[in-house]
């Protein structure tokens, strides 16, 4: 018996069910990736969690961390390419608004220049 590749199975609940059904829905809208990538940064995911020698500050972030990782095994309990299917989708619209300032800067700076002078 191979202990590593036999996994546990969940038992199918309503529950358990519905919110499945509630993440998938969430994810499959744009608003719903950025809440999602927003949780993700309020759980501190993305930062080290090393705070010196503030040890109570290192826990806090630690614990904070704890939270984005479950939601993490969440995303990936559900659908293994969830997450990063995530950080993709946040690049495209980190992106896409960076092309978008920069097009809003362009037109501004035409609508500074004095056509009169």
């Amino acid at each position: 018996m191979d202990h590593f590749n036999e996994q546990p199975s969940h038992p199918h609940t309503p529950e358990r069910d519905e919110i499945t059904t509630a993440f998938r829905d969430v994810f499959a809208l744009e608003a719903g990736k950025r809440v999602l990538f927003w949780m993700l940064e309020q759980c501190a995911v993305y930062r080290d969690a090393y705070s010196g020698e503030l040890t109570n500050a290192t826990n806090y972030i630690l614990g904070r961390q704890g939270a984005g990782r479950t939601l993490i095994a969440k995303l990936d309990s559900i659908d293994p390419t969830m997450y990063p299917k995530l950080l993709l989708a946040i690049a495209d619209f980190k992106e896409a608004e960076k092309v978008a300032a920069k097009r809003r800067a362009d037109s501004e700076e035409g609508e500074d220049y004095d056509v009169d002078a």
